[in-house]
């Protein structure tokens, strides 16, 4: 019930934020969800797979799209209309990765010591219950003639009983606050950006300018404090608008002359509600790491270790091979990851054969069947999938400076680093100097390799590697105790890999990525899933340590700790608050119907538009058009009010967004740009001919004429619609300035 309880406590939130502001799009800040909303409509609509494309009338997706059909099944079974069940599927989701974290994090600080004691307390129970059973007739008959000395056993039976049971709530009690702080690091705070965010626009009172200035820290302060006194004594406003308080915490890493990266962590991406493929890829990707906790704390000596293995190997594989289709980039980071781990546990379990041959096939069987497996379950994807970009290319741009490295890292890695230092120093406690002395040849060893390290990135110019590179490196040392729990180890190994991952974005990038904007976004939320799951297990590894700390040590670490975390539920408080007040019409009714604010919402492309117009056509379209017939509207650049009617029904156009498509079909982009220039051709042409031929080479059967295509194409060449009305097509459905056209 504590469970299921958690579950509906992790959906609410996020629902509420969705009755909130429901709106699937928004004129400056709508993201993708019409990208995501018009793919999810289209493989709902599928008949067969891949799916078609909505944006690209007779193709099919060349996305990894398997997450929407995940997402998609439960609105097939439950019948819901897409774009209300778009606002459901985001509370699910959220929960789904809250309580994914919840599992970790239990699991990573529940030692073999609690299963014991069960297991220690149910056997007692059994063997007491049993005894008193077969006592019963005989102490019927004899009722108070009990010698002293069964009373006197009795006393220490129930004197166990109790312990056992304090300590099993002890250790549960650890458990769920492990639980419970994994999640909060995962998915209820932020990073530190709303901080940098109120720095910088104190800053922007004095000269809008000065937050970007090369100058020196010192006259960053002084402006600051300046903005401050303004604030305070004259009442200026901060410069920060509606909005911004949950986008400017994304984008922490300035890059002048080039596009600013994208610093997600899954707050932001639940509140920005694109329902992309990193969003849905979240809970597999837990799932993987649960998968990981799970195989690591198994034992295969038994008779059926063999089949227990190769039970065990193919749901890694049907968990890992998912990801492929889900996000691709997310295979790349946690296919290693189990496999490290599988390989690991297996050497460990195959210590006691003695057979060199049979050794090196426990351990290298099951590898292969991983490998073997996880392709081949998703097999169907992978021969149909074109991937385009894999070309890796050095970064030569700008570099993160040390002030956003800590702006989004800096409470996760304060409770990380602070219980590695705890681990050290008790670690170098209990080891004499006689057997460090024997390391001292791999020690020097490490600190040539450190020096090299730091002085290649300090040539590059990555000073965060200053940081990050000992870090990783000191991480790699704690994994090598032999005395350490595996549970630690693994977080450890998180610890290591996600340090390693915000430091590779410093020196290499996608080929294709938009200056190096996907290539940080995609890493950094595996870096922050690996932080987020250790640093919640660390936090109740640490604080019992902590009051051993000197009374000066504990009241300092609290106090930077406060700090850090009330710095995150900033961004918490601010962005949610602000995400939901800010609405295409603040005056839309809440609820969740994802196209509700059509109806009232005014709109300015040149002429200001009333949606409520392209409301009436797009639902008369999903109440009339049975199939997936092809459909002809306006293509406008991306993010503005353009394919709106394969985004709101997911019938495929002819062209949806120009980038977009490009980047699926990148090694022939010009048969984007082609359809692109045919489409303006057809609603400008007067000549008949050419209006025919388009029709019929791209299959279409209904044209849209609405207010977009009156303000992006010619008079002339619109007329030719209602004059040939009843020759070449018919209206089928006419709304003021709106009017839809079935092809004969």
């Amino acid at each position: 019930l504590i469970i299921e309880g958690l579950f509906l406590a992790f959906f609410l939130i996020d629902l509420i934020i969705r009755i909130a502001n429901p709106d699937l799009w928004h004129p400056s800040k709508g993201g993708e969800r019409p990208m995501d909303l018009s793919y999810l409509q289209a493989i709902l609509r599928s008949t067969s797979f891949p799916p078609y494309d909505p944006w690209f009338a007779g193709g099919y997706l060349n996305y990894y799209y398997f997450g929407f059909v995940l997402v998609g099944t439960p609105i097939k079974l439950l019948g819901l209309t897409p774009t209300t069940a778009y606002n459901y599927l985001l509370p699910t989701l959220f929960a789904l990765v809250g309580m994914g974290a919840f599992s970790i994090g239990w699991n990573l600080v529940a030692s073999r010591k609690s299963q014991v004691a069960r297991e220690s307390t149910k056997a007692h129970e059994d063997t007491r219950s049993k005894k008193i059973e077969s006592a019963a007739p005989e102490r019927s008959d004899r009722q108070g003639a009990q010698s002293k000395d069964e009373a006197d056993t009795e006393e220490p039976r129930s004197s166990s009983t109790a312990s056992h049971s304090f300590s099993l709530r002890s250790e549960t009690g650890n458990n769920f606050f492990a639980g419970l702080a994994a999640s909060a690091f995962m998915l209820l705070l932020g990073n530190l950006g709303t901080i940098r965010a109120i720095y910088q626009g104190l800053q922007r009172i004095v000269d809008p300018t000065a937050h970007t200035a090369d100058i020196s820290v010192f006259k960053h302060f002084s402006f600051a404090m300046q903005g401050l006194w303004k604030t305070i004594a004259e009442g200026a406003l901060l410069p920060i608008g509606r909005g911004d308080w949950y986008w400017f915490p994304s984008r922490v890493i300035p890059a002048p002359g080039d596009v600013e990266p994208i610093t997600e962590f899954p707050l932001f991406t639940f509140l920005y509600s694109d329902l992309h493929a990193h969003m849905i890829v979240l809970p597999l990707a837990l799932l993987a790491i649960a998968w990981a906790v799970s195989f690591l704390s198994a034992r295969f000596d038994g008779k059926n270790s063999l089949t227990e293995i190769a039970v065990e190997i193919t749901v890694a594989s049907l968990i890992v091979g998912a990801l492929r289709p889900t996000n691709t980039w997310d295979l790349y980071a946690y296919f290693p990851l189990l496999a490290i781990v599988i390989a690991y546990s297996l050497i460990r379990s195959s210590a006691g054969k003695k057979q060199l041959i049979h050794r090196s096939a426990f351990i290298i069987l099951p590898l292969l069947l991983f490998v073997i497996l996880t392709n081949l379950l998703y097999q169907p994807y992978i021969a149909n999938f074109g991937q385009a970009y894999g070309k890796i290319n050095p970064w030569t741009g700008s570099h993160t400076p040390l002030g956003s490295y800590f702006a989004q890292w800096g409470l996760l890695l304060f409770v990380i680093v602070s219980w590695m230092w705890s681990e050290t120093y008790g670690w170098m406690a209990r080891t004499p100097y006689s057997a460090l002395a024997k390391w001292r040849g791999q020690i020097q060893g490490i600190g040539v390799l450190l020096l090299g390290l730091l002085i290649g990135l300090a040539l590059l110019e990555v000073r965060i590697g200053w940081i990050s590179v000992p870090l990783a490196l000191w991480a790699g040392l704690l994994i090598l105790r032999s005395d350490l729990d595996e549970r630690k180890r693994l977080v450890l190994f998180l610890v290591g890999t996600g340090l390693l991952l915000t430091t590779v974005v410093e020196v290499i990038v996608l080929a294709g990525d938009i200056g190096r904007m996907n290539t940080v976004f995609k890493l950094y939320m595996q870096a922050w899933t690996f932080f987020a799951l250790s640093a919640g297990a660390a936090l109740i590894w640490l604080l019992p340590e902590t009051r051993k700390w000197t009374l000066r040590w504990q009241n300092f670490w609290q106090l930077v700790g406060g700090l850090l975390l009330v710095s995150a539920m900033l961004f918490s408080v601010t962005a949610t608050l602000d995400k939901m007040r800010d609405r295409v019409d603040l005056d839309a009714p809440m609820g969740l119907d994802g196209m509700a604010y059509m109806r009232s919402a005014p709109y300015w492309d040149g002429v200001e538009m009333d949606l409520s117009q392209d409301y009436t056509g797009i639902q008369w379209m999903r109440e009339n058009i049975v199939g997936s017939p092809v459909i002809i509207e306006a293509n406008t650049p991306e993010y503005r009010w353009g394919s709106r009617y394969t985004i709101y029904t997911g019938l495929p156009g002819v062209v949806g967004w120009n980038w977009h498509q490009r980047q699926q079909r990148a090694l022939n982009p010009f048969v984007v740009t082609d359809r692109v220039a045919e489409v303006g051709v057809f609603y400008n042409t007067v000549d008949l001919h050419e209006t025919q031929l388009f029709l019929q080479k791209y299959n279409v059967r209904y044209i849209v004429v609405g207010q977009v295509e009156q303000q992006y194409y010619t008079p002339e060449g619109l007329a030719k619609f209602e004059s040939y009305d009843g020759a070449l097509w018919d209206e089928v459905f006419r709304y003021q300035d709106t009017v839809i056209y079935a092809v004969r």
